[in-house]
Protein backbone atom coordinates (compact mmCIF):
# COMPACT_ATOMS: atom_id res chain seq x y z
CA UNK A 1 0.00 0.00 0.00
CA UNK A 2 1.30 3.46 -0.91
CA UNK A 3 1.78 5.81 2.02
CA UNK A 4 3.01 9.38 2.18
CA UNK A 5 6.35 8.09 3.52
CA UNK A 6 6.86 5.62 0.66
CA UNK A 7 5.96 8.24 -1.92
CA UNK A 8 8.41 10.69 -0.31
CA UNK A 9 11.16 8.05 -0.38
CA UNK A 10 10.48 7.34 -4.06
CA UNK A 11 10.64 11.04 -4.87
CA UNK A 12 13.97 11.39 -3.06
CA UNK A 13 15.46 8.39 -4.87
CA UNK A 14 14.20 9.64 -8.23
CA UNK A 15 15.67 13.11 -7.60
CA UNK A 16 18.99 11.58 -6.48
CA UNK A 17 19.19 9.40 -9.59
CA UNK A 18 18.53 12.33 -11.90
CA UNK A 19 21.09 14.44 -10.02
CA UNK A 20 23.76 11.75 -10.48
CA UNK A 21 23.01 11.71 -14.20
CA UNK A 22 23.30 15.47 -14.32
CA UNK A 23 19.68 15.89 -15.42
CA UNK A 24 17.45 18.61 -13.99
CA UNK A 25 14.18 17.01 -12.90
CA UNK A 26 11.87 19.69 -14.26
CA UNK A 27 13.82 19.86 -17.52
CA UNK A 28 13.39 16.09 -17.89
CA UNK A 29 9.75 15.69 -16.87
CA UNK A 30 8.17 18.54 -18.81
CA UNK A 31 9.39 17.47 -22.29
CA UNK A 32 8.57 13.85 -21.44
CA UNK A 33 5.00 14.69 -20.42
CA UNK A 34 4.47 16.95 -23.45
CA UNK A 35 5.79 14.23 -25.75
CA UNK A 36 3.40 11.73 -24.19
CA UNK A 37 0.49 14.15 -24.64
CA UNK A 38 1.44 14.56 -28.31
CA UNK A 39 1.49 10.78 -28.82
CA UNK A 40 -1.89 10.48 -27.14
CA UNK A 41 -3.28 13.20 -29.40
CA UNK A 42 -1.99 11.58 -32.58
CA UNK A 43 -3.50 8.26 -31.52
CA UNK A 44 -6.86 9.87 -30.78
CA UNK A 45 -7.03 11.80 -34.06
CA UNK A 46 -5.92 8.75 -36.07
CA UNK A 47 -8.56 6.54 -34.45
CA UNK A 48 -11.15 9.28 -34.92
CA UNK A 49 -10.49 9.34 -38.66
CA UNK A 50 -10.37 5.55 -38.91
CA UNK A 51 -13.38 4.58 -36.76
CA UNK A 52 -15.88 7.28 -37.75
CA UNK A 53 -17.49 7.88 -41.12
CA UNK A 54 -17.23 11.23 -42.95
CA UNK A 55 -20.66 12.75 -43.48
CA UNK A 56 -19.49 15.56 -45.74
CA UNK A 57 -18.14 15.02 -49.25
CA UNK A 58 -14.80 16.85 -49.44
CA UNK A 59 -15.06 17.72 -53.12
CA UNK A 60 -18.63 19.02 -52.94
CA UNK A 61 -17.85 21.03 -49.79
CA UNK A 62 -14.67 22.54 -51.24
CA UNK A 63 -16.50 23.72 -54.37
CA UNK A 64 -19.72 24.95 -52.72
CA UNK A 65 -22.20 22.18 -53.61
CA UNK A 66 -22.65 20.40 -50.28
CA UNK A 67 -26.00 20.22 -48.51
CA UNK A 68 -27.22 22.87 -46.10
CA UNK A 69 -26.44 23.68 -43.35
CA UNK A 70 -23.02 22.02 -43.81
CA UNK A 71 -21.99 24.18 -46.75
CA UNK A 72 -22.66 27.35 -44.77
CA UNK A 73 -19.83 26.39 -42.41
CA UNK A 74 -17.33 27.26 -45.09
CA UNK A 75 -14.27 28.59 -43.25
CA UNK A 76 -12.27 25.50 -44.23
CA UNK A 77 -13.51 25.28 -47.83
CA UNK A 78 -10.45 27.08 -49.34
CA UNK A 79 -8.11 24.88 -47.29
CA UNK A 80 -9.72 21.66 -48.51
CA UNK A 81 -9.92 22.94 -52.09
CA UNK A 82 -6.14 23.43 -51.94
CA UNK A 83 -5.60 20.05 -50.23
CA UNK A 84 -7.56 18.10 -52.85
CA UNK A 85 -5.37 19.49 -55.64
CA UNK A 86 -2.06 19.65 -53.77
CA UNK A 87 0.66 17.27 -55.07
CA UNK A 88 2.09 17.16 -51.55
CA UNK A 89 -1.22 16.04 -50.01
CA UNK A 90 -1.77 13.51 -52.79
CA UNK A 91 1.67 11.98 -52.14
CA UNK A 92 0.96 11.96 -48.41
CA UNK A 93 -2.35 10.18 -49.03
CA UNK A 94 -0.56 7.58 -51.14
CA UNK A 95 2.04 7.00 -48.40
CA UNK A 96 -0.61 6.70 -45.67
CA UNK A 97 -2.66 4.30 -47.79
CA UNK A 98 0.36 2.00 -48.21
CA UNK A 99 0.79 1.93 -44.42
CA UNK A 100 -2.33 0.31 -43.00
CA UNK A 101 -1.81 1.35 -39.35
CA UNK A 102 -4.47 4.05 -39.18
CA UNK A 103 -6.01 3.76 -42.64
CA UNK A 104 -6.35 0.12 -43.77
CA UNK A 105 -9.11 1.17 -46.17
CA UNK A 106 -6.96 3.90 -47.67
CA UNK A 107 -7.22 7.66 -47.37
CA UNK A 108 -7.49 10.58 -49.75
CA UNK A 109 -5.84 14.02 -49.61
CA UNK A 110 -8.90 15.40 -47.80
CA UNK A 111 -8.43 12.88 -44.99
CA UNK A 112 -4.73 13.77 -44.73
CA UNK A 113 -5.72 17.44 -44.46
CA UNK A 114 -8.09 16.51 -41.64
CA UNK A 115 -5.30 14.65 -39.85
CA UNK A 116 -2.89 17.58 -39.99
CA UNK A 117 -5.62 20.05 -39.07
CA UNK A 118 -7.16 18.15 -36.17
CA UNK A 119 -3.95 17.46 -34.22
CA UNK A 120 -3.14 21.13 -33.40
CA UNK A 121 -6.84 21.86 -32.82
CA UNK A 122 -7.07 19.12 -30.16
CA UNK A 123 -3.79 20.23 -28.58
CA UNK A 124 -4.97 23.84 -28.25
CA UNK A 125 -8.34 22.82 -26.77
CA UNK A 126 -6.59 20.56 -24.25
CA UNK A 127 -4.20 23.38 -23.34
CA UNK A 128 -7.18 25.61 -22.55
CA UNK A 129 -8.60 22.92 -20.23
CA UNK A 130 -5.25 22.78 -18.41
CA UNK A 131 -5.04 26.57 -18.09
CA UNK A 132 -8.57 26.79 -16.67
CA UNK A 133 -7.70 24.12 -14.11
CA UNK A 134 -4.42 25.79 -13.14
CA UNK A 135 -6.22 29.05 -12.43
CA UNK A 136 -9.22 27.54 -10.62
CA UNK A 137 -7.57 24.80 -8.55
CA UNK A 138 -6.79 25.60 -4.94
CA UNK A 139 -4.21 22.81 -4.55
CA UNK A 140 -2.86 21.91 -8.01
CA UNK A 141 -2.86 18.20 -7.18
CA UNK A 142 -4.28 16.75 -10.40
CA UNK A 143 -2.89 18.98 -13.12
CA UNK A 144 -1.34 15.98 -14.82
CA UNK A 145 -4.80 14.39 -15.15
CA UNK A 146 -6.57 17.16 -17.06
CA UNK A 147 -5.26 16.44 -20.54
CA UNK A 148 -5.68 12.63 -20.39
CA UNK A 149 -9.22 13.16 -19.08
CA UNK A 150 -9.87 15.66 -21.86
CA UNK A 151 -8.80 13.12 -24.49
CA UNK A 152 -10.87 10.42 -22.80
CA UNK A 153 -13.96 12.62 -22.99
CA UNK A 154 -13.21 13.37 -26.64
CA UNK A 155 -12.96 9.64 -27.34
CA UNK A 156 -16.31 8.85 -25.74
CA UNK A 157 -18.05 11.86 -27.28
CA UNK A 158 -16.68 11.68 -30.82
CA UNK A 159 -15.88 7.98 -31.39
CA UNK A 160 -17.72 5.53 -29.12
CA UNK A 161 -21.03 5.41 -30.97
CA UNK A 162 -23.41 2.57 -31.72
CA UNK A 163 -25.44 4.76 -34.10
CA UNK A 164 -24.82 8.09 -35.87
CA UNK A 165 -21.07 7.42 -35.92
CA UNK A 166 -20.29 10.31 -38.24
CA UNK A 167 -17.57 12.91 -38.28
CA UNK A 168 -17.69 16.42 -39.67
CA UNK A 169 -14.56 18.14 -40.91
CA UNK A 170 -15.23 21.31 -38.90
CA UNK A 171 -15.75 19.61 -35.49
CA UNK A 172 -12.19 19.78 -34.17
CA UNK A 173 -11.62 23.38 -35.33
CA UNK A 174 -14.92 24.23 -33.63
CA UNK A 175 -13.66 22.55 -30.46
CA UNK A 176 -10.53 24.72 -30.60
CA UNK A 177 -12.31 27.99 -31.38
CA UNK A 178 -14.86 27.56 -28.60
CA UNK A 179 -12.15 26.65 -26.08
CA UNK A 180 -10.19 29.77 -27.01
CA UNK A 181 -13.35 31.82 -26.57
CA UNK A 182 -13.81 30.46 -23.05
CA UNK A 183 -10.14 31.21 -22.37
CA UNK A 184 -10.54 34.85 -23.43
CA UNK A 185 -13.68 35.24 -21.31
CA UNK A 186 -12.33 33.54 -18.19
CA UNK A 187 -8.99 35.35 -18.10
CA UNK A 188 -10.47 38.78 -18.88
CA UNK A 189 -8.57 39.28 -22.10
CA UNK A 190 -9.39 42.41 -24.14
CA UNK A 191 -12.92 42.24 -25.50
CA UNK A 192 -11.78 43.02 -29.05
CA UNK A 193 -9.90 39.69 -29.06
CA UNK A 194 -13.12 37.85 -28.23
CA UNK A 195 -14.99 39.72 -30.96
CA UNK A 196 -12.26 38.94 -33.51
CA UNK A 197 -12.25 35.26 -32.57
CA UNK A 198 -16.05 35.20 -32.72
CA UNK A 199 -16.00 36.68 -36.22
CA UNK A 200 -13.64 34.00 -37.54
CA UNK A 201 -15.10 31.06 -35.60
CA UNK A 202 -18.66 31.83 -36.72
CA UNK A 203 -17.59 31.12 -40.30
CA UNK A 204 -16.71 27.61 -39.12
CA UNK A 205 -19.79 26.72 -37.06
CA UNK A 206 -22.75 28.58 -35.59
CA UNK A 207 -22.27 27.26 -32.04
CA UNK A 208 -20.20 30.39 -31.40
CA UNK A 209 -23.57 31.93 -30.50
CA UNK A 210 -23.20 30.26 -27.08
CA UNK A 211 -20.11 32.34 -26.35
CA UNK A 212 -22.36 35.37 -25.91
CA UNK A 213 -24.28 34.03 -22.85
CA UNK A 214 -21.01 32.68 -21.41
CA UNK A 215 -19.61 36.19 -21.72
CA UNK A 216 -22.72 37.82 -20.24
CA UNK A 217 -22.79 35.48 -17.24
CA UNK A 218 -19.15 36.23 -16.50
CA UNK A 219 -19.72 39.95 -16.73
CA UNK A 220 -22.79 39.79 -14.47
CA UNK A 221 -20.75 37.96 -11.83
CA UNK A 222 -17.77 40.30 -11.74
CA UNK A 223 -18.61 41.45 -8.20
CA UNK A 224 -18.45 37.97 -6.68
CA UNK A 225 -15.43 37.64 -4.31
CA UNK A 226 -15.11 33.95 -5.22
CA UNK A 227 -14.75 34.89 -8.87
CA UNK A 228 -11.21 33.57 -9.08
CA UNK A 229 -10.68 34.13 -12.77
CA UNK A 230 -9.73 37.76 -12.08
CA UNK A 231 -7.17 36.96 -9.38
CA UNK A 232 -3.59 35.89 -9.71
CA UNK A 233 -2.53 32.39 -8.80
CA UNK A 234 -0.39 33.56 -5.89
CA UNK A 235 -3.24 35.52 -4.33
CA UNK A 236 -5.57 32.61 -4.86
CA UNK A 237 -3.27 30.16 -3.12
CA UNK A 238 -2.47 32.56 -0.33
CA UNK A 239 -6.14 32.94 0.48
CA UNK A 240 -6.63 29.18 0.51
CA UNK A 241 -3.62 28.66 2.79
CA UNK A 242 -4.57 31.38 5.24
CA UNK A 243 -8.16 30.27 5.59
CA UNK A 244 -8.92 28.06 8.54
CA UNK A 245 -9.70 24.43 7.73
CA UNK A 246 -13.34 23.48 7.64
CA UNK A 247 -14.75 20.06 8.43
CA UNK A 248 -14.59 17.86 5.35
CA UNK A 249 -17.54 16.06 3.92
CA UNK A 250 -18.20 13.62 1.13
CA UNK A 251 -21.79 14.71 0.70
CA UNK A 252 -22.99 15.36 -2.82
CA UNK A 253 -24.31 18.71 -1.55
CA UNK A 254 -21.68 20.23 0.77
CA UNK A 255 -21.94 23.67 2.26
CA UNK A 256 -21.63 26.16 -0.57
CA UNK A 257 -20.14 29.65 -0.53
CA UNK A 258 -22.60 32.42 0.22
CA UNK A 259 -25.01 33.03 -2.66
CA UNK A 260 -24.71 36.48 -4.19
CA UNK A 261 -26.85 38.24 -6.73
CA UNK A 262 -25.77 38.65 -10.30
CA UNK A 263 -25.33 42.24 -11.39
CA UNK A 264 -27.65 42.21 -14.38
CA UNK A 265 -27.38 45.98 -14.61
CA UNK A 266 -23.79 45.57 -15.78
CA UNK A 267 -25.05 43.93 -18.96
CA UNK A 268 -26.43 47.25 -20.18
CA UNK A 269 -23.17 49.09 -19.59
CA UNK A 270 -21.72 50.43 -22.87
CA UNK A 271 -18.70 48.11 -22.83
CA UNK A 272 -20.66 44.87 -22.35
CA UNK A 273 -23.78 45.79 -24.32
CA UNK A 274 -21.83 47.00 -27.35
CA UNK A 275 -19.62 43.89 -27.50
CA UNK A 276 -22.61 41.55 -27.14
CA UNK A 277 -24.67 43.46 -29.71
CA UNK A 278 -21.80 43.42 -32.21
CA UNK A 279 -21.35 39.66 -31.91
CA UNK A 280 -25.07 38.93 -32.08
CA UNK A 281 -25.60 41.25 -35.07
CA UNK A 282 -22.64 39.74 -36.90
CA UNK A 283 -23.93 36.22 -36.25
CA UNK A 284 -27.43 37.06 -37.56
CA UNK A 285 -26.24 38.98 -40.63
CA UNK A 286 -23.75 36.29 -41.59
CA UNK A 287 -26.29 33.47 -41.39
CA UNK A 288 -28.97 35.38 -43.27
CA UNK A 289 -26.43 36.15 -46.00
CA UNK A 290 -24.84 32.70 -46.27
CA UNK A 291 -28.13 30.79 -46.34
CA UNK A 292 -29.37 33.12 -49.05
CA UNK A 293 -26.12 32.70 -51.01
CA UNK A 294 -26.43 28.89 -51.00
CA UNK A 295 -30.23 28.86 -51.29
CA UNK A 296 -30.12 26.56 -54.35
CA UNK A 297 -28.19 23.79 -52.53
CA UNK A 298 -30.11 20.77 -51.28
CA UNK A 299 -30.89 21.05 -47.59
CA UNK A 300 -31.03 19.04 -44.40
CA UNK A 301 -31.69 22.14 -42.34
CA UNK A 302 -34.89 21.44 -40.46
CA UNK A 303 -36.09 20.85 -36.92
CA UNK A 304 -34.88 17.64 -35.25
CA UNK A 305 -37.39 17.69 -32.40
CA UNK A 306 -39.43 14.80 -33.76
CA UNK A 307 -36.40 12.54 -34.21
CA UNK A 308 -35.06 13.42 -30.75
CA UNK A 309 -38.44 12.59 -29.20
CA UNK A 310 -38.36 9.28 -31.08
CA UNK A 311 -34.96 8.51 -29.48
CA UNK A 312 -36.12 9.55 -26.04
CA UNK A 313 -39.07 7.15 -26.25
CA UNK A 314 -36.72 4.20 -26.84
CA UNK A 315 -34.55 2.99 -24.01
CA UNK A 316 -31.91 1.52 -26.30
CA UNK A 317 -30.68 5.02 -27.19
CA UNK A 318 -30.12 6.10 -23.58
CA UNK A 319 -26.57 4.71 -23.15
CA UNK A 320 -25.40 6.83 -26.06
CA UNK A 321 -27.55 9.83 -25.16
CA UNK A 322 -25.90 10.05 -21.73
CA UNK A 323 -22.41 9.35 -23.07
CA UNK A 324 -21.91 13.02 -23.99
CA UNK A 325 -18.79 14.29 -22.24
CA UNK A 326 -18.10 10.85 -20.80
CA UNK A 327 -21.36 10.53 -18.79
CA UNK A 328 -20.04 13.21 -16.41
CA UNK A 329 -22.63 15.95 -16.83
CA UNK A 330 -25.27 14.56 -14.37
CA UNK A 331 -22.59 13.91 -11.73
CA UNK A 332 -21.15 17.40 -12.09
CA UNK A 333 -24.56 18.94 -11.43
CA UNK A 334 -25.00 16.76 -8.33
CA UNK A 335 -21.55 17.75 -7.05
CA UNK A 336 -21.41 21.28 -8.41
CA UNK A 337 -20.84 22.84 -5.00
CA UNK A 338 -17.44 21.21 -4.90
CA UNK A 339 -16.53 23.69 -7.66
CA UNK A 340 -15.12 26.58 -5.64
CA UNK A 341 -14.46 28.79 -8.65
CA UNK A 342 -17.67 30.80 -8.91
CA UNK A 343 -17.25 31.57 -12.60
CA UNK A 344 -16.90 27.91 -13.59
CA UNK A 345 -19.76 26.92 -11.30
CA UNK A 346 -21.94 29.55 -12.93
CA UNK A 347 -20.97 28.38 -16.42
CA UNK A 348 -22.30 24.93 -15.60
CA UNK A 349 -25.82 26.31 -15.95
CA UNK A 350 -25.18 26.88 -19.64
CA UNK A 351 -25.30 23.11 -20.22
CA UNK A 352 -29.13 22.78 -19.92
CA UNK A 353 -29.54 25.65 -22.40
CA UNK A 354 -27.14 23.88 -24.75
CA UNK A 355 -29.20 20.68 -24.52
CA UNK A 356 -32.46 22.53 -25.20
CA UNK A 357 -31.15 24.30 -28.29
CA UNK A 358 -29.47 21.17 -29.64
CA UNK A 359 -32.69 19.22 -29.20
CA UNK A 360 -34.23 21.57 -31.78
CA UNK A 361 -31.47 21.80 -34.41
CA UNK A 362 -29.17 18.89 -33.54
CA UNK A 363 -29.46 15.15 -33.12
CA UNK A 364 -28.93 14.46 -29.42
CA UNK A 365 -27.84 10.86 -29.88
CA UNK A 366 -25.08 12.25 -32.11
CA UNK A 367 -23.07 13.28 -29.05
CA UNK A 368 -20.55 15.30 -31.05
CA UNK A 369 -23.01 18.19 -30.70
CA UNK A 370 -21.66 18.58 -27.14
CA UNK A 371 -18.03 18.56 -28.27
CA UNK A 372 -17.34 22.25 -27.63
CA UNK A 373 -18.09 21.75 -23.92
CA UNK A 374 -15.37 19.12 -23.41
CA UNK A 375 -12.48 21.43 -22.31
CA UNK A 376 -14.76 23.05 -19.73
CA UNK A 377 -16.16 19.70 -18.53
CA UNK A 378 -12.67 18.17 -18.26
CA UNK A 379 -11.50 21.08 -16.13
CA UNK A 380 -14.56 21.06 -13.85
CA UNK A 381 -14.53 17.28 -13.44
CA UNK A 382 -10.88 17.39 -12.36
CA UNK A 383 -11.63 20.14 -9.85
CA UNK A 384 -14.50 18.12 -8.36
CA UNK A 385 -12.35 14.97 -8.17
CA UNK A 386 -9.59 16.94 -6.46
CA UNK A 387 -11.91 18.39 -3.83
CA UNK A 388 -13.58 15.04 -3.12
CA UNK A 389 -10.24 13.25 -2.76
CA UNK A 390 -8.80 15.88 -0.45
CA UNK A 391 -12.02 15.89 1.61
CA UNK A 392 -11.74 12.12 2.02
CA UNK A 393 -8.09 12.35 3.10
CA UNK A 394 -8.84 15.13 5.58
CA UNK A 395 -11.82 13.28 6.98
CA UNK A 396 -9.74 10.18 7.58
CA UNK A 397 -6.64 11.94 8.94
CA UNK A 398 -8.12 15.04 10.53
CA UNK A 399 -6.32 14.28 13.78
CA UNK A 400 -2.89 14.79 12.19
CA UNK A 401 -1.25 17.83 13.81
CA UNK A 402 1.51 18.32 11.28
CA UNK A 403 0.73 20.51 8.29
CA UNK A 404 3.50 18.72 6.44
CA UNK A 405 1.91 15.34 7.09
CA UNK A 406 -1.43 16.57 5.77
CA UNK A 407 0.32 17.83 2.66
CA UNK A 408 1.91 14.41 2.13
CA UNK A 409 -1.54 12.82 2.42
CA UNK A 410 -2.92 15.22 -0.18
CA UNK A 411 -0.06 14.38 -2.52
CA UNK A 412 -0.72 10.69 -1.99
CA UNK A 413 -4.38 11.30 -2.90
Amino acid sequence: MFTSQSIEQFQQRWSTTLARLGVDRSAFLRPAVLSLFLLMTVQFVGCYLFLSHPYIDFNRYAHGYERLPFQTRLLLAPFFRWALASPFMIRQADDFSRNSYFFPRGIGPGGVAELYLNIPCVLVAGWVAIRLYQSASRRQLLGWLVYPLFLGLCTVTFILHAVQNFRFLYDMPSLMFFALGLYLIYFRKPTWLLIALFAVATLNRETTLFLIPFYLLSEAARNWPAFTGQHSKSTHHASSQNSSPRPATLSFLPTAPAIRRLRWSRLISPEVALASALMLAYWIVWHVFIFHFFRHNSSEYYSRIQFNLYCLRRLRYYPQLFSACGYLIPFLFLMRRHIHDAQLRLWLWMVPGWVVLMSVWGILVETRVYGELIPFIACVATLVAEEVIVAAVRQKHLSADSDQERMHLMRAA
